[in-house]
């Protein structure tokens, strides 16, 4: 029965909708998760994260189904910058300290998978959530859209996690209030059997370019690049032609890629934005991209989307429930939490000129 009161109803369930839901579940009746995507999709699109997300992972209880997944522990990786070639370790500070990198089709379905397997949660897919219910100004529930009927539901706590374009935030009023475009188009595809290490990543920093190589599987890479929108300009040609290019004239990724094969088809993003917006308001709360997006080209949307997640389970469990009432805090919370990521990553989205 999907009408009628839930809990928690969750829009989204990628990463930050999936874990949340999954992290809600201990202190709500009922969790609704309204998932809009296909099974087997893909997307191209990548999980990448230290120390830092490991600990995240250990934290929200999820650590061991992300290690489930299969993509091998990288210790280091070759980074060269120009001519130059340096070789980093990583330190050894713990058993948290490792890199991992996930394809998002294979990532996102064990994380909705682990929330499903809680006995109080229901997942909805493909489903989509319609108009937004309220009163007196806090949001009460909303329309589901499922099998070709709509339901009404009612919740006491509404999380949008819908992503960077979420439309059901803009219909809550929570507009965005800092906004940084981005000049990086960023592509990658997945590829098998290359005569890499399993172990050590790759970046290759050159002016307006990075090309980076990371395991991801068993005998599997993601090989993409981040593109300065300049550059592209110069090269007067398609963001594609440019991606095999740089890979092409890279000296050690382009003999790999030739001894290898594509496993995936091509896919990306350009023409992104930075954005904040209010975390949380009366009856509703935006966790991951639809509250806080980082540009991908520094490989923290991970790290912010479980901080936000963990933000709310924490709030939640210090208040002992579900109340939508008292989210009050979570915006300043999550940007102080996460300012270090922000700062970082909009330094590289300055206009600054690509050299010729």
């Amino acid at each position: 029965m999907i009408a009628g009161h839930w809990s928690v109803v969750v829009a989204g369930g990628r990463i930050s909708g999936a874990v949340t839901a999954w992290a809600l579940a201990p202190y709500a009746d009922s969790v609704l998760v309204v998932d809009a995507s296909q099974a087997g999709s893909f997307w191209p699109q990548q999980s990448t994260w230290d120390r830092e997300g490991n600990l995240l992972w250990a934290d929200l209880g999820l650590l061991e189904a992300v290690l489930a997944c299969g993509a091998p522990r990288t210790y280091g990786h070759t980074l060269r910058v120009d001519d130059d070639v340096v070789e980093h370790d990583y330190t050894q500070q713990d058993e948290y300290s490792y890199r991992m990198t996930l394809p998002r089709e294979v990532l996102d379905s064990v994380l909705l998978a682990a929330a499903a397997s809680r006995d109080n949660v229901t997942v909805l897919r493909p489903a989509r959530l319609g108009d937004i219910t309220s009163r007196g100004g806090r949001v009460t529930g909303a329309t589901v859209r499922h099998d070709g009927t709509e339901h009404q539901v009612s919740c006491d706590l509404l999380v949008l996690a819908d992503g960077r374009l979420s439309r059901n935030a803009d219909r809550l009023g929570a507009e965005p209030y800092r906004v940084i475009p981005s000049p990086w188009v960023a592509l990658l595809a997945y590829w098998a059997d290359l005569p890499l290490p399993s172990d050590r990543g790759y970046f290759n920093s050159q002016p307006g370019s990075l090309a980076i190589s990371t395991p991801c599987g068993p005998r599997q890479w993601c090989v993409s690049t981040d593109m300065h929108q300049r550059l592209i300009d110069e090269s007067g040609g398609h963001p594609a032609q440019l991606y095999h290019r740089i890979l092409a004239e890279d000296p050690h990724l382009g003999p790999a890629l030739k001894a290898g094969r594509q496993l995936s088809k091509l896919g990306g993003a350009g023409k992104l934005r930075m954005q904040r917006r209010p975390m949380s308001g009366p009856g509703w709360c935006l966790v991951g991209d639809a509250g806080y997006h980082l540009d991908p080209v520094t490989a923290r949307g991970t790290k912010a989307a479980l901080v936000t997640a963990r933000i709310l389970r924490n709030r939640i469990a210090e208040i002992g429930g579900i109340d939508g009432t008292l989210l009050g805090g979570l915006t300043e919370q999550r940007d102080a939490e996460l300012e270090a990521d922000w700062v970082v990553a909009a330094e590289l989205c300055q206009p600054a000129p690509v050299p010729s």
